[in-house]
């Protein structure tokens, strides 16, 4: 039987790799993206709930990679800043598993592309953390409740990957801390074991394993994906 997934957030960024390393599995992906036509908004229930309705019928696997970050000081975080993260990264991952556990069939599987910022606090990052923990503890909450559906659910924590997302907060960085996004960048390096920031298919690759039999006996799970990065070690290369 030919298996459905839905990815959210796949216009860009991780999500377009998810819903390739999904399709690379013989899925069927259907993206739900705000670019898409009709556009699937995930802080809108009605959006959400018509995206669902649109459905040819049940689906084996969920991956919500819809996301969004802002970086300022803690006193420059307007109450925009703070809503529209929380709205989009932890109401939108609510509003849709309300909306699409009902679907999902038994023995299926969610991936939520959570954040090491939903495992650890970090500067300039207030609203957004807030955002990444109220969903690493919604992952956790809901754990029981979709076992007893025998639907699987497991968090996927990166920390940096060469996203869209991250360009625009080495921008910000550099300018809040007064140096160049190159400097920045030279740190999220020198600070991540291997070396390097992850590349999108990387965070991929970990959601297509977790939907596979090969997690089949993972749930409740928050993986981090990040090089070491959140170890928090400085790394000098060549040096072991």
């Amino acid at each position: 039987m030919e298996k459905v997934a839905i990815v959210t957030g796949s216009a860009s960024g991780i999500g377009a790799a998810c819903q390739q390393a999904l399709a690379d599995l013989g899925m069927t992906v259907a993206g739900w993206d705000q670019a898409d036509v009709p556009p699937v908004d995930v802080t809108s229930r009605e959006s959400v709930a018509a995206a669902v309705r649109r459905l040819p019928g049940p689906v084996d696997a969920v991956v919500l990679a819809a996301g969004v970050s802002r970086m300022a000081p803690l006193l420059e975080t307007t109450d925009e800043d703070w809503h529209f993260q929380m709205d989009v990264n932890a109401f939108g991952v609510f509003n849709c598993l309300r909306e699409l556990v009902p679907v999902v069939r038994p023995g299926g599987s969610i991936v939520v592309i959570d954040s090491m910022g939903g495992l650890r606090g970090a500067p300039y990052l207030s609203a957004y953390c807030a955002s990444k923990f109220a969903v690493s503890g919604l992952i956790e909450a809901v754990t029981p409740e979709l076992a007893a559906r025998d639907i699987r659910i497991n968090g996927i924590c990166p920390m940096y990957v060469r996203t869209p997302m991250e360009t625009r907060e080495l921008e910000w960085e550099s300018q809040i801390r007064g140096r160049t996004p190159e400097q920045v960048f030279a740190e999220y390096e020198s600070t991540t074991p291997l070396g390097r920031v992850a590349e999108p298919e990387e965070v991929a690759a970990v959601a297509a394993f977790l939907v596979s039999e090969g997690g089949s006996y993972m749930t409740g799970t928050l993986i981090p994906v990040s090089g070491g990065a959140h170890l928090g070690f400085t790394v000098e290369r060549g040096n072991p």
